[in-house]
Order: structure tokens, then C-alpha cells, then sequence
């Protein structure tokens, strides 16, 4: 009889980026045979939030969030109120999950070392509760900027 059974099957995935700089990643996804998963047209959406520690994930809410998805869950803000949130992500039907943060919104998140995830969600039509699964985590390390270009050339 088994006696250990461990149903988490995310994929650690340590994140090094520079503040200021725009922020772009792409991940495929694939299923247990190797076809991409077809994200448009199985209606997936995702989750990824920044926080400054385990312990502010597990208080939940916005405690710690450093940047958060636009639209789904606890919202980062800046101390103006506006909001820090990644663009709306990109999806396609070869598996290709794009995230992007402008220049501008990773100008305001602090230089350090932070913690994340990406959580997969994947609506079930049959029980009407969707499924949750998080597919990325580990460290979102935010290094700091030495050029401050608060302007593109095409403004001047």
C-alpha cells in the first residue's frame, strides 16, 4: 500500500530581473505527453503574484504583494493607490503563456528578493468548479537600475 502521495507538481523556476526594465517571459505548457495545451480555447486563465516573504503569502490578501494579475485576486498598489500589476497576460493555442510587466510599473517595485507563483486555472464545465493547479514558483529577484529613462526618445 502506497503511503506517500504528493500532488504538487510545480516546477521551481528562480526569476532574476532588473528594476525599471520592461519584463517579459514566456512559458510553454505542455500536458503529460508533450501537446501543448491549447490555452485560448480551453478558456485557462493565470495567476502570478509577487511577495515580499511566505509569511505575507499566507496572511493572503494584499499583505506583502509586490505585483499581482490584473483582475483576478488581492491587487498591489502603489502608496499613490494606483495599481502594480503585471499587462493582461497573452495566451495562444500552441501553449504559450506570455507575462509582462511595462518599464514603468517595474520602475516602482523595490529592488530585493521576493517570492511568486503561477497558478493555473482550467474552468470545468461538467462539476462547474474550475480547477486550480500552480504550475511555476520560486524567487522573483528584483536587482537595482543605475539609468533612470523616465522618458522614450519618441516623447521628446
Amino acid at each position: 500500500m502506497a503511503k506517500k502521495v504528493n500532488f504538487d507538481q510545480s516546477q521551481k523556476l528562480d526569476i532574476t530581473c532588473r528594476r525599471g526594465d520592461s519584463f517579459s517571459m514566456t512559458v510553454t505548457l505542455k500536458d503529460s505527453s508533450g501537446t501543448a495545451l491549447p490555452l485560448v480555447t480551453d478558456d485557462y486563465s493565470f495567476v502570478m503574484q509577487v511577495r515580499s516573504s511566505m509569511r505575507s503569502a499566507q496572511a493572503k490578501g494584499t499583505s506583502g504583494l509586490i505585483l499581482s494579475t490584473v483582475g483576478i485576486g488581492p491587487t498591489a498598489k502603489r502608496r499613490d493607490g494606483s495599481e502594480m500589476s503585471f499587462e493582461e497576460f497573452t495566451l495562444d493555442n500552441s501553449g504559450n503563456l506570455t507575462i509582462r510587466a511595462t518599464a514603468e510599473t517595474m520602475r516602482f517595485v523595490p529592488a530585493g528578493s521576493y517570492i511568486y507563483d503561477i497558478q493555473q486555472i482550467k474552468p470545468n464545465s461538467t462539476t462547474g468548479v474550475d480547477d486550480h493547479k500552480t504550475i511555476l514558483k520560486g524567487s522573483f529577484k528584483v536587482n537595482e537600475d543605475v539609468s533612470d529613462a523616465t522618458t522614450s526618445p519618441a516623447s521628446r
